[in-house]
């Protein structure tokens, strides 16, 4: 039974790392837009943004690279993509708007117009 439920474990570790595609984004906001890999504004209005980004719950449920699983604990994701919000969207890499569905997620281009 005890080599049972080690087996099950080492099955969930390796599905849980193994599992989530290359484009899976864990991002973590931070404060210092020096250490950030880029700068995002987040907007109201969808017409406006590049990606349209579905923010999950769980960083299991990731399933493409317009779904982002926000990180609250750094430590335990130190390779989270280092995102820096700021409130000039002329300074911004790209713009994010969070849509509602996970069907609607989408990165409609990587250039900042």
């Amino acid at each position: 039974m005890l080599l049972k439920n080690k087996t099950v474990f080492i099955l969930f570790i390796l599905l849980f790392f193994f599992n989530i595609p290359l484009e899976a984004q864990w991002v973590k906001f931070i404060k210092n837009p020096l250490q950030a890999k880029y700068r995002v504004y987040i907007t109201l209005k969808k017409e406006e943004a590049n990606q349209w980004i579905f923010k999950v719950k769980n960083p299991t449920d990731i399933r493409k690279a317009a779904e982002w699983y926000i990180v609250e604990n750094p430590q335990l994701f130190a390779n989270a993509m280092k995102l820096f919000k700021t409130v000039i969207k002329e300074d911004a890499d790209f713009v994010v708007y969070y849509v509602s569905t996970r069907d609607s997620a989408q990165i409609r281009n990587l250039k900042n117009e």
